[in-house]
This record gives C-alpha cells, sequence and structure tokens, in this order.
C-alpha cells in the first residue's frame, strides 16, 4: 500500500512530456555595435551603447539577397498589397527591452541590462551619447540623488532593485549587466528563449538593434506603452518595444543593425529529444545591415 509520503515523491517523478522547451545560450555581438564616433571624431567602444538583442525561432532562414539584401526569416503568404508576409515565429526572446527611465527625455533610450545605476546613466548619456539628460522642466539632470528621488516619487517605489532599468552589483562589486567583452574584442551574452514548441529543424535567428547617433532605436514605438499622467511630467506613453517585430523583423531592420548570418539549426527531433540533451547554441550577429 502506498503512504502519503510515496504518493508525493511519485508525483515528483512524472514526466508531463510538454511539447515546449525552454532554450539557453549566448549571443555573440560585433564590436561595431558598441562603438560611437564622438562630436570631436573619436571613437569610443562602450557596452552601453549595445541595443536590445531580438531572438526569434523560424521554420527556415532565407540567405541574404533572396528576400533581401541581408539573411531573413522566410516569410508567408502575401495577402494585402504593400504588406510584407508573417515570418510566423514559434517562439522568441531579447537580451534587454526597453525600460522608462522616469524622464521624457529618456523615452525608447533606455535598454534593461545596459546601466548599474543613476550615474552610470547620466555619465553615458553626458559623455558618449553626448545628449545629456533633461527633467521636465527642462532642466539638465545632473545629480544621481535627484535622479533617485524624481523615480521614487514618479513610480511610489523605495528602493532602486525595484527599477528594472537598473542592473546593480553583486556581492562583489561586478556589475550584473548583461554583456561581457571577449578575447576577440567581441561582446557577449547569455540568453533564455521560454515555452518554445519543439519543431524539427527549427531555426533561432536574431539581430541587434543599433542606435542612432541620438540613440533612438527604430524597434520601439513612443506610442505605447505605459500611460504616464503626473502632474508635473508630460501626459504621454512611456514607450515599449513594437509588438510584431519578431512576425515582422524587416520592418525594424535598418543600415547600421546587425543581423546573423548563419542560424542554430536545431538537431533535436521532440521536446523530450532536447530535455534529454540540451541544445545550447551560439549565435553570432555578425552580418552588416547596410543601405
Amino acid at each position: 500500500m502506498l503512504t502519503p509520503l510515496m504518493v508525493l515523491a511519485a508525483g515528483c517523478t512524472f514526466e508531463e512530456n510538454l511539447p515546449e522547451v525552454d532554450i539557453t545560450g549566448t549571443v555573440v555581438v560585433p564590436r561595431a555595435a558598441a562603438t560611437r564616433t564622438l562630436a570631436d571624431g573619436s571613437e569610443v567602444v562602450d557596452s552601453r551603447a549595445i541595443g536590445p538583442v531580438w531572438l526569434g525561432i523560424y521554420p527556415a532562414i532565407e540567405d541574404a539577397g533572396l528576400l533581401f539584401d541581408y539573411p531573413h526569416p522566410e516569410m508567408g503568404p502575401v495577402y494585402q498589397d504593400g504588406v510584407r508576409g508573417n515570418a510566423y515565429p514559434y517562439g522568441g526572446g531579447s537580451v534587454g527591452r526597453f525600460d522608462y527611465a522616469c524622464f521624457q527625455s529618456l523615452k525608447c533610450k533606455i535598454v534593461t541590462g545596459r546601466f548599474t545605476d543613476f550615474d552610470d546613466i547620466l555619465d553615458y548619456f553626458s559623455d558618449v551619447v553626448q545628449s545629456p539628460v533633461i527633467d521636465s522642466y527642462g532642466a539638465e539632470v545632473e545629480s544621481a540623488e535627484y535622479f533617485r528621488n524624481y523615480c521614487y516619487d514618479l513610480f511610489e517605489y523605495t528602493a532602486d532593485y525595484e527599477l528594472s532599468f537598473l542592473s546593480g552589483f553583486d556581492d562583489d562589486g561586478n556589475a550584473l549587466t548583461h554583456f561581457v567583452e571577449n578575447a576577440d574584442g567581441d561582446f557577449e551574452a547569455t540568453f533564455d528563449v521560454y515555452h518554445t514548441p519543439m519543431r524539427a529543424g527549427m531555426e533561432l535567428w536574431g539581430w541587434v538593434d543599433v542606435p542612432s547617433e541620438l540613440h533612438t532605436f527604430s524597434t520601439c514605438d513612443e506610442s505605447d506603452g505605459q500611460y504616464g499622467g503626473e502632474y508635473n511630467e508630460d501626459n504621454s506613453y512611456y514607450g515599449t518595444n513594437q509588438y510584431d517585430l519578431l512576425n515582422f523583423p524587416s520592418l525594424y531592420i535598418a543600415a547600421g543593425d546587425f543581423v546573423s548570418t548563419t542560424p542554430h539549426v536545431f538537431q533535436s527531433e521532440t521536446s523530450q529529444d532536447f530535455r534529454d540533451n540540451p541544445e545550447e547554441p551560439t549565435l553570432n550577429l555578425d552580418f552588416l545591415v547596410e543601405e
């Protein structure tokens, strides 16, 4: 006779054979995507300049020159003139996402996992972007403490860790940002793509949205996201990623972005095959999109 404890133990070992899998891997972004040219003509390499990396799982990826001048997921049928075919991703994820850092001057300019603290943001926009943070009164934000207090008041928070655009530091003082420089001088980060239905031969592909000179991004929608209505802040949306960017990547990929030349083709036939022998792909975003 099974005791309650034995039943509980048996339940913990039950294999549900779910069709979805969680994928973990590494994405490599070229050094050029972290390089900015300053007003004096000099160049600076800074991982804070790396935009969001968008990753999708697709039925197939077409080589450059077949659909566009760069590799791109195959597309479904076109049903309407002027509307491109849907790429129909199985799933997707990102390394970083857009977040609102309290001031309208930073809307659609802040990506999570890039900045450790308030000083980090102020220094980057002042020294690298060379476009300082401006508050709702039109004044330059120079104090990290003022930045913090403004955010706490706006969101009714009481601690920095509640602000997802700040990555912070670990117990040893190391920055908890996404990207680290590798031995080749490029930058890499780990990624997770959750709850993806496993399909034989499906392909992982993606791109990095490289910001403009003013650190703006083509994949952010300034007219969407959470709506802010503070008395001392413009009544407007906070901005968020475009909702269909994995379905229609070509609408948002622009000159200067980097896409993956070679997708990772999954060898697992079923989700159980993947769980038995997990694939941990490395995806290189090595193809520069040009005009």
